[in-house]
């Protein structure tokens, strides 16, 4: 309730379901062209690739790989954890703010990746928005733990409980990237200091 103790109204997370429907609609289009399973499909149509250590393609992999999924249960955690955290962060931080950390997360998660694999000279198909919705998580993290009781719908054991399963969950999964998921909450923590 506000100050004259009339309700205020919630306001929907317009740039969650953006973002969202964007994620969705690229899938759809890459079930189109049968990319699924695909990874010379995935890679052609923007997927980030390292081989043997060495980036392969343009630097726009950066951006459209974040928004590729390789399949439904792919896609779906990640937008469901889109949705979890996200609609919380857009009534606290805005919409556009919201788009930052999530793009910001997405890049630095991606370079995360091109560092580790070119120090490990490994190679790998990546795409996925893990490390933007990370990074959504991180600066929900900062925030519990730095403005606890500002969010009293969301605890801090509650957000340091979730981080720790979305860690577990990719080091138990060979296929799952963690540099990305670990660029993506490191840059989600920072954008809380930077971030007004």
């Amino acid at each position: 309730m506000n100050d004259s103790g009339f309700t205020e109204k919630k306001r929907h997370p317009y740039g969650v379901f953006g973002l969202a429907a964007v994620n969705i609609g690229y899938f759809l289009f890459l079930a189109a062209v049968r990319a699924e399973g695909d990874t010379s499909v995935m890679i052609e149509w923007g997927a980030l690739y390292m081989n043997a250590g060495e980036y392969v393609g343009g630097w726009y992999r950066l951006l459209t790989s974040m928004f590729m999924h390789f399949d439904i249960y792919h896609l779906g955690s990640n937008l469901l954890m889109l949705m979890a955290v996200g609609d919380v962060l857009e009534q606290r931080l805005g919409t556009l703010r919201v788009l930052v950390v999530y793009f910001a997360g997405g890049l630095a998660g991606n370079v995360a990746t091109v560092f580790w694999c070119r120090f490990l000279k490994k190679s790998v198909v990546s795409a996925g928005a893990s490390g933007a919705v990370f990074a959504l998580v991180g600066i929900l993290c900062f925030m519990v733990l730095e403005r606890r009781g500002k969010i009293p719908e969301i605890r801090r054991e509650r957000v340091l409980f979730m981080i720790f399963i979305m860690l577990y969950s990719g080091m138990a999964n060979a296929e799952i990237n963690m540099a990305a998921h670990i660029g993506g909450i490191l840059c989600g923590l920072l954008c809380g200091f930077l971030v007004p």
